[in-house]
C-alpha cells in the first residue's frame, strides 16, 4: 500500500519536472529519468503480490516494450532521447498494463495537439482580439519548438513532453476507475 503511494508520488514528480524542463529548456534530463527507472525496479520488486521476481519482470518487460516502441520515432527524429527514457521510466514504475494505457492516451493527446498545431499555424498570420490572441501568442512562445530549420520536420512543431504528461495523467485516472 505505502509503496504504491510512493510510486505514484515518484511518477508525479518525474512527470512535472520533465514537463517543466521540456517546456523551459527543450530537454528531459537523465538526472530524473534514470533514477526513476531504477526506483521502478526496486518498487516493483518489493510490491508485487505475485512475488518479487514477477514484479521485477513486469518492470523489465515494460522498460523493454517502451524502448522498442519509441526507439524508431527517436531514430526518425520525432522524439528526443529524454522522451524515450521518460516512457521507459513510466513503464518501470507502473508496469506493462499501465504503460499500454499510457501509450494509447499519449497517442490520442498527440493527435489532438497536432490538430491544435495545424490550426494555430493556419491562424498565426491573422489578427484576433481578446482571449484567442492571448492563447495564440502563449502557444507560439511556450509550446512550439524553436525555429531551427535544420531540425527534422517531425520534431520541429511540438514538444512531446506535453503529450507524455497529459497522456499519462489520463491513463492514471482511467486506471483509478478500473
Amino acid at each position: 500500500m505505502y509503496i504504491a503511494i510512493v510510486q505514484d508520488f515518484t511518477l508525479s514528480v518525474a512527470l512535472l519536472y520533465s514537463l517543466y524542463t521540456d517546456l523551459k529548456y527543450g530537454k528531459i534530463y537523465n538526472l530524473i529519468t534514470l533514477p526513476v527507472i531504477a526506483a521502478g525496479f526496486v518498487f516493483n520488486f518489493f510490491s508485487n503480490p505475485d512475488g518479487h521476481l514477477a514484479g521485477l519482470y513486469d518492470s523489465l518487460a515494460a522498460v523493454l516494450i517502451a524502448y522498442a516502441f519509441f526507439i524508431v520515432p527517436f531514430f526518425l527524429g520525432a522524439l528526443g532521447g529524454g522522451d524515450v527514457k521518460l516512457m521507459m521510466a513510466i513503464g518501470a514504475l507502473k508496469g506493462c498494463v499501465f504503460l499500454f494505457y499510457s501509450i494509447i492516451s499519449i497517442g490520442l493527446v498527440s493527435f489532438a495537439l497536432s490538430l491544435l498545431v495545424f490550426m494555430m499555424h493556419i491562424f498565426k498570420d491573422h489578427k484576433f482580439s481578446g482571449t484567442l490572441n492571448i492563447l495564440i501568442s502563449f502557444y507560439h512562445k511556450n509550446v512550439l519548438v524553436g525555429g531551427d530549420e535544420l531540425r527534422p520536420i517531425l520534431k520541429k512543431n511540438l514538444k512531446f513532453g506535453i503529450s507524455i504528461f497529459l497522456g499519462t495523467i489520463i491513463a492514471y485516472v482511467y486506471m483509478l476507475k478500473k
